[in-house]
C-alpha cells in the first residue's frame, strides 16, 4: 500500500493528498518504510514545457526480481538523458519579443472564392488596367480571362448546349446575347444573319474584343458597350431601342453570366433587366430566354484530409471551417468535387433544391433577400464539414450541369475519371465544423438566398467537433463560415509525390549523419508549414526543431505534431517547434543552442524562387549549419524547352473559327498551366539547363555596371532595378521543325542520393504547374537551326528571354562594330604617334562589348 501510494504521489503529483507534517505522522510514516533501499525512482526536477517521459517506467523492476539487472539500469540512463516525443518551445520561451511582420510572399491570399458580384469586379479592373496600358495587374487580368475563355470553350457540353439550342430558334428570333461569354455562343448567334441580334457588354474592353472577334470571322453583329451594369434596366433599355430593328416579334435573351455558385455573375439581375428592357422597347414581342430555367442544388458533403504519407493530419481539416476576416465579401469556395485525390470526399445524402428561376417569368422574379431553413438528410455515414452546391441550366430538351460525376455514381465516395474541363466548379459552403452524420440524420441550415448577389449558410444543428477559437469562428449571429484559410496549402496536402521524394531524401541525410556523427543529427525544418518534412526527420531519430512564420500555420502544425507525437516518441525522435519567425531570425545561443547538422526546406513555388529559397539557404549555410552539414535542397536548376502551342487552335478546327484575336488581346508574358494537358508539340527532344544554382554558394550581389554574365562576356544584366545575381546564356539546336510560340519553363531541386523534387510536366506532383514564356511573335524554325536564350535570376525571381537577332539587324550591328574598332583603332594610332600608348583592335573591341 506504501509503494502504491508512493508511485501515485509520484505519477500524478497534483493529485497528492496534503501531508501531515506533524511528529507522530512521521514516525508512522518511518515506521511503515521497509529498511531495504527503495526501489522507486526519484522524482526529476520539473522542467517547463518538457514531454512526459514514459521510459522512466524501465527502471522499475518486476515483482518477481530482486534488483534491476545492470544492463536495464544503463538503458534507462541513457533514455534519460535523450528527450523525446514534441515540445513548443513559444511555452517555455524566455522572452515574449513582438513577432515581426510576415512578408506577403509568405502570407499568401487568404481571399478569394466567391461572393458579391466579383466577376463585375474583374471586368471593372480590366478596363482600368487597359486605360494604363502594359503592367503587372494587366498580365495577370489576361492569364484570368485567357483561362475563361479557353475553359469554357473548351467545354464541350456547354457549346452543344448553346449550340442546339440556338439550332431550335425561330428563323426570325432576334437574339440578344449579354456578355461575351464563352465567344462561340454569340458567334453562332451571330451566324444566324444580319440584322437578326447583338451584344451587350458592360466592360469597354470585352466589347472591343467581340468587335475584333467578330471581324476576323467577316461577320456583322453590332457590339453595344453599356457602361456600368448589365442589371441597369434604363441603359440596356436605351441600347436596345437602338438597335433591335423595329416590327421584330420575337427576341431570345441568351446569357452564359452564371458562377460556381450560379448567382455571383449576376445572372439573374442582368436577365431580368434585360426581359424588362426588350418589353418596353420591343412591345407586343415575344421575349424569351436562353437558358429558360436554371435550378440550385445543395448536398451534405465531408471533404476531409486524414493521413499523408503515414502521417496524421486530420487537425489540419480546420482550416476548412471558417475564415478569419469578419467582413469577407465572400462566402462560398471553389471546390472541383471530382479531382480531389488523397482527400476523403464523399457526398453523405441526395441533393435538395435550394432555389430556382424561370426567366420567361422575370416579371415575376424579386430581387430581395430571402431567409428560410433548409433541412438535409444523410443516406451515409460520414463526418459532414461542408455544403456543395451545383446548378442545372435548361431550354426545352437542351440541358447542361455543373453536377459532380460524384452524384451521379449515386452516394458514395468519388470514382476515378477523367479531368473536368469546365470554367465552372461546385461552390462548396465550409460550415463552422465537423457534424457526425449517420443515416437518416438530419443537417439543420439557415439559408439567405439573394438573387443579385449569391447564397449563404449557417448551420443551426450542433457541431460534433467545433473549429478551435483561434481559428476565429464566427459567432452565432454571423452566416456560413465558407472561405477556408490560407487555402493554397490544400493542394499540397493531396501531393504524394513531393512528399515521398522529400522523404526519401531526408531518411537519406539524417542515416548518413547519425553514422558520420555517432549521434542523432540536429534538423531544423525551414518554412515547416505544418511540419511533414520535420516528422519524417524525427520519425529516423533525428532531434528536430521546425521554423514557421506565419501565426496561423504554426498553430496548424503544433497541433498536427501534437497528433502525431506518440508515434515520434516511440522512434526516439524530438521535435521543437519555435516560436514564430523566419529562418533567418534564428540566432545560435539564442533561439537554439547549437548549429545543426541538416537543413531542409520546401520554400519553392511555381517560378521556383518566389518564397525566398535562396536567402533562406544563403543564411541557414552561412549561420545555421555545421560544418559538413547536408542542405536540402542543395542545388537548384531552371529548364526551358522549346514549344510549338497555339492555345486556340483545337477549337478552331473543332468549330470552324477564328479565335486569333482571343490571343492578340489576352496576351501575357507568362502562362501558368500544366503543359502536358494542353495540345503542344516540343522542337527539341531534352530541355535546356538554362540556370544551374548551387545554394551553398550563392553568387554575391554585383555592383551596377559589373558584368554578371556567365563565360566571363563584359555584359551587365539587371532585375528589378538591380544587378542580377547571375545570368546565362544557352544555345540548343532544334530536332523538330516548326513554329517557335515560346518556351516551357520548369524547375528540379537536388535532395542527394538521387532524390529530386521537380515541377517538370512529366512529374506525376500536383503542387506545382509549369510557367510557359510566350514569344510576341511565335516564328518558324528549321531543324538544325540553333536558337539561344537567356536566363537570370535574383533572390526572389527568374526571368527567361528568347535572344534572336533578324539576319538584316545582324548586318547592320556588324557594319557599325567594324566602324566603331576602326575609328578606336585610328584614334588610337593617333595618339601612338604623339607618344600614347598604341591598343590593339580586340582591346577596342573589347571596350565596345562593355555594356550595361
Amino acid at each position: 500500500a506504501t509503494l502504491a501510494a508512493k508511485l501515485k504521489a509520484w505519477r500524478f503529483p497534483s493529485r497528492q493528498a496534503p501531508v501531515d507534517k506533524t511528529p507522530a505522522a512521521k514516525d508512522a510514516a518511518s515506521a511503515a518504510s521497509p529498511s531495504s533501499p527503495s526501489r522507486i525512482p526519484t522524482k526529476p526536477k520539473a522542467q517547463a514545457s518538457a514531454a512526459i517521459d514514459y521510459s522512466k517506467w524501465s527502471n522499475l523492476a518486476d515483482s518477481d526480481d530482486d534488483e534491476v539487472p545492470r544492463e536495464r539500469r544503463v538503458a534507462a540512463a541513457t533514455a534519460r538523458e535523450e528527450d523525446v516525443g514534441v515540445k513548443d518551445l513559444m511555452d517555455s520561451a524566455a522572452s515574449s519579443a513582438k513577432p515581426l511582420p510576415v512578408p506577403d510572399f509568405l502570407a499568401g491570399n487568404t481571399g478569394g472564392g466567391g461572393g458579391t458580384n466579383c466577376f463585375l469586379s474583374l471586368c471593372k479592373l480590366l478596363d482600368s488596367e487597359s486605360e494604363k496600358g502594359e503592367s503587372d495587374n494587366a498580365h495577370q487580368l489576361a492569364q484570368v480571362f485567357g483561362k475563361m475563355f479557353h475553359t469554357g470553350i473548351m467545354d464541350r457540353r456547354r457549346q452543344d448546349f448553346y449550340k442546339n439550342s440556338l439550332a431550335s430558334l425561330p428563323e426570325d428570333a432576334f437574339v440578344v446575347v449579354l456578355g461575351l461569354g464563352s465567344v462561340l455562343p454569340m458567334l453562332r448567334a451571330a451566324r444566324r444573319g444580319s440584322g437578326k441580334g447583338a451584344v451587350l457588354e458592360m466592360s469597354a474592353k470585352l466589347g472591343k474584343v467581340a468587335e475584333d472577334i467578330l471581324q476576323a470571322n467577316k461577320l456583322s453583329f453590332p457590339v453595344a458597350v453599356v457602361k456600368g451594369s448589365l442589371d441597369n434596366e434604363g441603359l440596356v433599355e436605351e441600347s436596345l431601342r437602338r438597335l433591335v430593328p423595329k416590327g421584330v416579334k420575337n427576341v431570345v435573351i441568351l446569357s452564359e453570366r452564371m458562377a460556381h455558385d450560379l448567382l455571383s455573375s449576376g445572372i439573374v439581375p442582368s436577365s431580368v433587366a434585360a426581359h424588362r428592357a426588350a418589353r418596353s422597347s420591343c412591345p407586343g414581342a415575344k421575349v424569351s430566354h436562353l437558358p429558360r430555367t436554371v435550378e440550385l442544388f445543395a448536398a451534405p458533403v465531408e471533404i476531409r484530409s486524414e493521413q499523408l504519407a503515414g502521417f496524421d493530419i486530420r487537425p489540419f481539416n480546420a482550416f476548412r471551417h471558417t475564415t478569419s476576416n469578419d467582413k469577407a465579401d465572400f462566402w462560398w469556395w471553389p471546390v472541383r468535387l471530382d479531382n480531389q485525390s488523397n482527400t476523403k470526399t464523399a457526398l453523405l445524402g441526395s441533393a435538395k433544391t435550394l432555389c430556382g428561376f424561370d426567366f420567361d417569368r422575370s416579371t415575376e422574379i424579386a430581387l430581395d433577400e430571402v431567409r428560410r431553413p433548409v433541412t438535409l438528410e444523410a443516406s451515409s455515414r460520414g463526418r459532414c464539414n461542408g455544403v456543395a452546391l451545383w446548378w442545372t441550366a435548361r431550354f426545352g430538351e437542351e440541358e447542361y450541369s455543373t453536377r459532380p460525376r460524384l452524384a451521379d455514381n449515386g452516394v458514395g465516395e468519388a470514382q476515378a475519371g477523367p479531368l473536368c474541363r469546365s470554367e465552372w466548379k461546385q461552390a462548396v459552403h465550409y460550415l463552422a465544423g465537423e457534424t457526425a452524420l449517420f443515416p437518416g440524420d438530419k443537417l439543420e441550415l439557415l439559408v439567405s438566398i439573394t438573387p443579385r448577389f449569391t447564397v449563404r449558410m449557417m448551420q443551426q444543428s450542433q457541431f460534433t467537433v467545433e473549429a478551435p477559437t483561434w481559428i476565429q469562428a464566427p459567432t452565432s449571429a454571423k452566416f456560413s463560415a465558407s472561405m477556408p484559410v490560407l487555402p493554397y496549402h490544400f493542394l499540397m496536402m493531396t501531393d504524394m509525390e513531393r512528399i515521398e521524394v522529400y522523404a526519401r531524401g531526408i531518411r537519406a541525410a539524417v542515416r548518413s549523419q547519425a553514422a558520420k556523427l555517432g549521434r542523432r543529427p540536429r534538423v531544423l525544418d525551414a518554412g515547416c508549414g505544418i511540419g511533414l518534412l520535420g516528422m519524417t526527420a524525427a520519425l529516423e531519430g533525428a532531434e528536430v526543431w521546425l521554423c514557421e512564420a506565419v501565426p496561423q500555420m504554426r498553430r496548424m502544425c503544433r497541433d498536427v505534431i501534437g497528433a502525431n507525437a506518440a508515434a515520434i516518441a516511440e522512434k526516439r525522435g524530438l521535435v521543437q517547434l519555435l516560436p514564430p519567425m523566419m529562418s533567418t531570425r534564428i540566432q545560435i545561443g539564442e533561439h537554439v543552442k547549437e548549429k545543426f547538422d541538416i537543413v531542409v526546406s520546401e520554400v519553392m513555388d511555381l517560378w521556383c524562387l518566389g518564397e525566398g529559397v535562396i536567402p533562406t539557404m544563403r543564411h541557414a549555410h552561412k549561420k545555421l549549419l555545421n560544418d559538413g552539414g547536408v542542405m536540402l535542397p542543395s542545388k537548384l536548376a531552371i529548364f526551358v524547352q522549346p514549344l510549338e502551342m497555339f492555345v486556340w487552335s483545337q477549337a478552331e478546327r473543332d468549330h470552324k473559327a477564328n479565335l486569333s484575336m482571343l490571343g492578340e488581346h489576352m496576351k501575357s508574358k507568362f502562362s501558368p498551366m500544366r503543359i502536358d494537358q494542353m495540345p503542344r508539340r516540343w522542337l527539341t527532344e531534352e530541355p535546356i539547363a538554362a540556370l544551374e544554382i548551387d545554394l551553398r554558394d550563392v553568387p554575391s550581389q554585383p555592383a551596377d555596371g559589373e558584368p554578371n554574365m556567365d563565360g566571363g562576356v563584359k555584359l551587365c544584366i539587371r532585375m528589378g532595378g538591380k544587378p542580377a545575381l547571375h545570368a546565362k546564356i544557352s544555345t540548343a539546336t532544334i530536332e523538330h521543325s516548326g513554329m517557335l510560340c515560346g518556351y516551357g519553363i520548369w524547375w528540379a531541386a537536388d535532395l542527394g542520393t538521387g532524390s529530386v523534387v521537380s515541377s517538370a510536366p512529366s512529374n506525376p506532383q500536383r503542387s506545382w504547374k509549369q510557367l510557359v514564356r510566350w514569344l510576341d511573335q511565335p516564328r518558324f524554325v528549321a531543324e538544325g537551326e540553333e536558337i539561344q536564350v537567356l536566363a537570370c535570376f535574383n533572390d526572389q525571381q527568374v526571368n527567361v528571354e528568347d535572344i534572336h537577332v533578324p539576319r538584316e539587324m545582324a548586318e547592320q550591328y556588324q557594319e557599325e562594330l567594324k566602324s566603331a574598332v576602326g575609328k578606336k583603332v585610328a584614334q588610337s594610332a593617333t595618339q601612338g604617334a604623339s607618344g600614347s600608348s598604341l591598343a590593339s583592335p580586340q582591346a577596342a573591341a573589347e571596350d565596345i562589348l562593355e555594356v550595361d
